[in-house]
């Protein structure tokens, strides 16, 4: 397991984490940085890639979206590249979410890479999200301030800023060095010389996304049909109104039924662990020309040596989603059955970036469970034989 130099996870969780922001030096002193400044201004080349740069000019917030093949106007200074889920499209780039495996995966977003120039950054503002940022080559400052009721500007409508905040932190860190800001702490980060900067990303649904994913559910799966009934206290309050009052008896009525909705914890064990499966940045698939059988796969499997995971394919285990209350995994959102060869076919899924077809058939030879989960990944196309992903990818 990689680990941060110097730094207690348990220690940090019980006394820093959400709690307040915190500055940790060379927790990363020998850092090998998994890309360069060119490497990730070529990756904002590629399709599908979400990347901005935001620049400055004499006070002017500009904003332009990637694909992007030239940074030569925008001069030597006062600009930024962001690359989202560099994890997800450039694989070495994984490496350094482990350093927070301490966490569970389920709460991870994505990481950001950013590389700015003298001057560079995107202004003061509040993020409604966790995130750990760790300083790569060159030099940035970060201030932080106290959380409360800033003042918000516009400067671009994709731009949303806060000013008026005294910072708390005032710091530069140097390559090695790691900051952590909590939801909801105004920030500012400026480059002092060209540096690229790495930021782990935490998710934070919101209760608006959760009641959508609800609502989602139960209209796919027709669950909630409990209807709407007017009560005696609701028709008695109608009695000495007009016919367009809305009686506050029956507004507790509309209440009531969407906390019966929410009270039923089976369901809203399946709907959070369906909900935190899934990657809100599908991953790309690479469909197999005829759906796989259960008798196809063994003599499929034993045909090729290895076999790679899409990348940003999200799993997750979790208890109490079937009557047996047996383990069940979470796949991009589809449930399947778990025993322990599943366990155990997780484990290597997650810790290696190439699997041998060996280990798969040992699974799915082993356990149906397997089989069907296998079976499942290779007709969705998040399993693909390890020479045609490149092969695509090439493409």
């Amino acid at each position: 397991m990689n680990k941060l130099r110097d730094f207690d996870p348990a220690d940090f969780k019980r006394t820093v984490w959400q709690k307040k922001p915190g500055v940790f030096r060379q927790v990363l002193p020998q850092l090998e940085e998994p890309l360069t400044p060119d490497e990730l201004a070529g990756l904002a080349l590629e399709p599908g890639v979400d990347s901005r740069v935001i620049w400055c000019n004499r006070g002017q917030w500009q904003l332009a979206h990637g694909p992007f093949e030239d940074y030569g106007k925008l001069g030597d200074s006062h600009w930024t590249l962001l690359v989202q889920a560099v994890n997800e499209h450039y694989p070495p780039a994984r490496q350094l979410l482990s350093f927070f495996d301490w966490l569970p995966d389920w709460r991870i977003d994505d990481l950001m890479v950013s590389f700015a120039t003298p001057k560079g950054g995107v202004g003061p503002h509040v993020d409604q999200y966790d995130v750990f940022i760790i300083q790569g080559e060159g030099r940035r400052q970060w201030q932080i301030g106290e959380p409360g009721n800033l003042e918000t500007m516009t400067p671009h409508p994709e731009l949303k800023q806060v000013k008026g905040f005294t910072p708390m932190i005032d710091v530069v860190l140097e390559p090695g060095d790691m900051i952590y800001i909590p939801a909801g702490f105004p920030h500012d980060g400026v480059s002092i010389e060209p540096s690229l900067s790495y930021s782990v990303g935490f998710r934070a649904p919101s209760q608006a996304e959760l009641l959508s994913a609800l609502a989602d559910k139960a209209l796919d799966k027709e669950l909630l049909n409990t209807r709407f009934r007017d009560t005696d206290a609701s028709l008695q309050a109608q009695n000495s109104q007009p016919s367009w009052y809305l009686p506050e008896a029956a507004v507790n009525e509309f209440q009531r039924m969407l906390q019966e909705a929410v009270a039923d914890s089976a369901l809203m064990h399946r709907l959070c662990a369906q909900f935190l499966s899934q990657n809100p940045r599908p991953p790309l698939q690479f469909w197999p020309e005829k759906p796989f059988t259960h008798e196809q796969l063994p003599a499929f499997l034993t045909e090729h040596d290895a076999f790679l995971t899409a990348p940003g394919l999200r799993w997750l285990t979790t208890e109490h989603c079937n009557e047996d209350e047996a383990l069940t995994l979470y796949v991009q959102g589809q449930a399947f059955a778990c025993d322990t060869e599943v366990e155990a076919l997780l484990g290597v899924f997650k810790s290696v970036e190439s699997v041998s077809s060996a280990r798969i058939l040992q699974a799915v030879q082993t356990s149906s469970k397997a089989a069907k989960l296998v079976i499942w990944l290779l007709n969705e196309g998040y399993l693909v034989v390890e020479d045609d992903a490149e092969d695509e990818e090439e493409a």
